[in-house]
């Protein structure tokens, strides 16, 4: 959550206008609604897919579209690499919350967007020993990131810094039996009589398992 809110303090301005998806973590819609807003950031909501939707929604103010693809808890996703020609087009910077994915299977800065956030906590310590965020993206974007961080001093300390290093060592591994294992259950999960629908993108099911196989090395463990 401190790399968010350093990304959105470095980056807007009163008057500015965020548009986030709908189906982001619930502490991140906390900070925009709770506090950016008192700060006097506009703040608006769209369906995650709806390429149009995010379009329409645009203003001329419009610094950042936020996303998180896959989404938590329900794994949808949108086109990362259209929606960030959306975002271009208009003026406004793409970011990425990628912390279902983790690096090892997706990479939102080579599909098109501006900065990626993720929850170093999760996979990429993947043993829960330590709290972090990471927030990654172009220079001149980071130039100010880096700034508050040094201001504000939200940071990491250097021995959790080592410990998520370590876990990197060994994130790909972890990563790969993450999907194998959630791809078994959903697939068996989904022939349970008793199980109404399973939000999986590596079942075919899945309305976007096409996009997940075009822009993802595998499809996660949620």
């Amino acid at each position: 959550m401190s790399a968010i809110l350093s990304l959105v303090m470095a980056l807007c301005s009163a008057g500015d206008h965020v548009l986030v998806s709908q189906s982001v973590f619930g502490s991140t819609i906390s900070l925009f609604e709770k506090y950016f807003k008192r700060f006097g950031v506009q703040v608006d909501y769209v369906p995650l897919a709806n390429l149009a939707g995010w379009e329409q929604a645009i203003k001329p103010n419009t610094r950042l579209l936020f996303v998180e693809s896959p989404s938590n808890p329900l794994a949808e996703l949108v086109d990362i690499g259209a929606l960030a020609e959306i975002a271009h087009a208009r003026g406004a910077l793409l970011v990425v919350d990628n912390c279902f994915s983790t690096p090892a299977l997706q990479q939102p800065l080579k599909l098109g967007a501006d900065i990626v956030m993720h929850s170093a906590t999760k996979f990429i310590d993947g043993q829960g020993r330590c709290m972090g965020g990471v927030v990654a993206g172009r220079n001149e974007h980071m130039k100010e990131v880096v700034g508050f961080l040094r201001t504000a001093g939200p940071t990491l300390s250097p021995f959790n810094a080592w410990v998520f290093l370590k876990g990197l060592e060994t994130l790909n591994l972890r990563m790969r039996a993450h999907c194998a294992n959630a791809q078994a259950l959903a697939e068996w999960l989904e022939q349970q009589d008793g199980v109404e629908k399973v939000h999986y993108a590596g079942l075919p099911s899945h309305p976007q398992h096409e996009l997940a196989k075009r822009q993802m090395r595998g499809f996660g463990a949620v």
